[in-house]
């Protein structure tokens, strides 16, 4: 069900550029003054979510899906980590140290926490979610295909 390479690799630059700039809108939105209320509809989990979705269904392959949750989570984190560290070295508060998202740790773990997060369990997390994606998907098909015989 995979799609050519090419286009495997320009819907990866989309998610990825989508990501991004989800991310930038978010930021630039939180140090303009925007309320958190609004911000958050900037929304970059919902992009990974639906980037999680495509690549579970098109990928043929344990190892590109688990490559897919990797490059999925690559521009979160950077955009995560740099917002942190404007709110750390800054000490202006932004969204993405909100008391919603910080659990109410201090600034210096929260970012390391994303930093050590981002490159270890959460695209990890994503891989698993694509895995049982693609299982129902796979299942799913079996059922419908008529079996032939006697």
């Amino acid at each position: 069900m995979a799609g050519p390479p090419l286009l495997q690799r320009a819907a990866m630059k989309g998610f990825i550029a989508a990501i991004f700039v989800l991310g930038v809108i978010r930021f630039v939105l939180t140090v303009t003054g925007v309320p958190d209320s609004i911000v958050k509809f900037s929304s970059m989990t919902v992009a990974i979510a639906v980037g999680t979705i495509y690549f579970a269904l098109t990928t043929d392959t344990h190892k590109e899906r688990l490559r897919a949750s990797y490059l999925l989570l690559i521009p979160y984190m950077i955009i995560e980590v740099a917002a942190l560290g404007y709110s750390w070295v800054s000490g202006n508060q932004n969204i993405f140290h909100s008391h919603d998202y910080s659990f109410g740790m201090p600034i210096s773990y929260h970012t390391i926490g994303h930093l050590v997060g981002g490159l270890t369990w959460e695209p990890l997390v994503v891989f698993l979610l694509m895995e049982i994606i693609w299982v129902i998907a796979h299942l799913s098909r079996r059922e419908r295909v008529p079996r032939s015989g006697g």
